[in-house]
């Protein structure tokens, strides 16, 4: 009898599935973001199921496939010519950003479940407090930065965060070595970076820059969160919110 359930459960499932519009996502930052919002009308496969790689994409049929702006044009070129793609836009700001989300969600016919998604992290946003990280520098490998046209910045920006003057006017900015050391932020984000060894993170390891980090509130990013911060906002923040607190906790009485 319970063979028999299970089987007719199986078969349940797996006709819901077929049934489904496939949703195919080509970007890392949309594989666990969708299912957060897109109801069960949408089975959503993830980037790792098909790499990336046109045969496959096509191979899963999909009704429709969302990108991010940085996938390679030609492949997006050519999954245009077999099935619906949505490329979700670089954005600068929390209104393009929403803008960009409604948007998908209209295409999707899941408008009421994107705009319940933005309260929820509008909300989240308001919830949070960054007060006490005073002047803030991010630091990325290789030593750039983002500037005031970035997403970062604006995001940190609107929870009161003072960025450095290092950050400039354009969306990244490449600092040196001397510019870095010349700064005095209380607080610095290393965002990006491994533990394992990389040429990229060659002056991550000049003695000068431990110095100088040594002597301020240092938060790590790891790379897969800083490179989705746009669908992974409130996570990004929680990071920064929970160094704060965890610093505070610990300082002595």
């Amino acid at each position: 009898m319970m063979y028999w359930l299970a089987l007719i459960a199986l078969l349940v499932s797996a006709t819901a599935t077929a049934a489904n519009q496939r949703l195919v996502s080509i970007n890392p930052c949309f594989d666990d973001w969708l299912p957060q919002w897109v109801e069960h009308a949408w089975h959503v496969i993830p980037s790792s199921d098909h790499g990336n790689r046109l045969e496959q994409v096509l191979a899963l049929e999909p009704d429709r496939v969302v990108a991010g702006s940085f996938v390679g044009r030609q492949l997006r070129l050519a999954l245009q010519e077999h099935t619906q793609l949505t490329t979700m836009p670089y954005v600068a700001n929390w209104q393009d950003w929403r803008a960009a989300v409604l948007r998908l969600g209209a295409e999707l016919k899941q408008s009421s479940n994107a705009e319940a998604w933005l309260r929820t992290q509008e909300q989240a946003l308001q919830e949070l407090n960054l007060n006490g990280l005073n002047e803030t520098l991010v630091l990325m490998p290789n030593g750039f930065t983002w500037g005031r046209k970035s997403w970062i910045y604006q995001l940190l920006e609107g929870q009161g965060v003072r960025l450095s003057a290092l950050s400039g006017e354009n969306d990244l900015v490449r600092l040196s070595l001397e510019d870095v050391l010349q700064s005095n932020p209380s607080t610095v984000i290393l965002e990006g970076f491994s533990d394992r060894y990389a040429r990229a993170h060659d002056w991550l390891w000049h003695d000068g820059l431990q110095d100088w980090l040594a002597q301020r509130r240092v938060i790590e990013v790891a790379g897969d969160l800083s490179s989705c911060a746009d669908s992974r906002a409130i996570e990004y923040l929680r990071i920064l919110h929970n160094g704060l607190a965890k610093e505070l906790a610990d300082a002595p009485l």
